[in-house]
């Protein structure tokens, strides 16, 4: 049985994600719209404008209704991100099981790369309790497939952290990389814009990178840079089982 008391202490945020409030929670007319509703205009608008665009406003504007009406389904913009959040994430689908644990949590990186790829703000979005169904379902899929790994308990959920959040800043630095308004900078154009003597003069290394064209990122070379990071991330994890590393 669900614990009225309990569900009312969640932030409304969360409260709406699990399912413990699917209609308006405030008294006055009837209600015209659904959370539903408001995550999937979020999602249209953060799709097109990115997370920075998202306010109660903007949205009200695209539904149709004034902000007020917005407060009948959310108490803030935290409860927003929360709701929008987990909207946009989704659950995690049927991701390829893999040969091994290796394989399955690699698979499992690769999934959540390509959500965020599919919606690129996602990675700005900074959700202060990610107690969300979806986000938790994306942990328990990750955690089920490092089980075999012999890792324990706390060692699992630290490497779950750790290509979580190798995955999501990943994801943010290819995004900025290939802005779709082409505002980045070309690497030598900012080389010829301080002098080029004067950068080569401090900065060697870099500078040789940058003149041999390795400092520039094409879309190929980021999911190759992705794989290095990911295995070796993952070369790691297996050192440690190997290793016998108490967990």
């Amino acid at each position: 049985m669900e614990h009225g008391g309990a569900s009312a202490a969640l932030p409304r945020g969360l409260r709406h994600t699990w399912g413990h409030e699917a209609r308006a929670g405030r008294p006055g007319p009837k209600a015209t719209l659904s959370v539903p509703d408001i995550a999937a205009s979020a999602i249209a608008l953060a799709d097109a404008e990115g997370a920075q665009a998202l306010s109660l406003g903007r949205i009200a504007d695209r539904l149709g209704v004034t902000p007020n009406a917005l407060y009948r389904y959310v108490d803030s913009r935290d409860d927003l991100d929360v709701i929008v959040h987990d909207h946009a994430l989704g659950a995690p689908g049927d991701i390829a099981a893999g040969a091994d644990w290796v394989e399955a949590a690699a698979a499992w990186c690769r999934a959540l790369r390509d959500r965020y790829a599919h919606h690129p703000w996602l990675s700005d979005m900074r959700v202060r309790v990610p107690f969300a169904p979806h986000s938790l379902a994306w942990l328990e899929d990750l955690l089920d497939r490092l089980e075999p790994s012999g890792l324990g308990d706390r060692q699992a959920l630290q490497a779950a952290a750790l290509l979580d959040g190798y995955v999501r800043t990943r994801a943010a630095m290819v995004r900025d990389l290939f802005r779709p308004d082409g505002s980045a900078t070309d690497p030598e154009t900012l080389v010829d814009l301080v002098g080029a003597e004067r950068f080569t003069a401090r900065l060697p290394r870099v500078s040789s990178l940058i003149s041999s064209g390795l400092y520039r990122e094409p879309g190929a070379r980021a999911d190759e840079d992705f794989e290095f990071g990911l295995r070796s991330i993952l070369s790691g994890l297996r050192q440690l089982t190997v290793d016998g590393t108490p967990g």
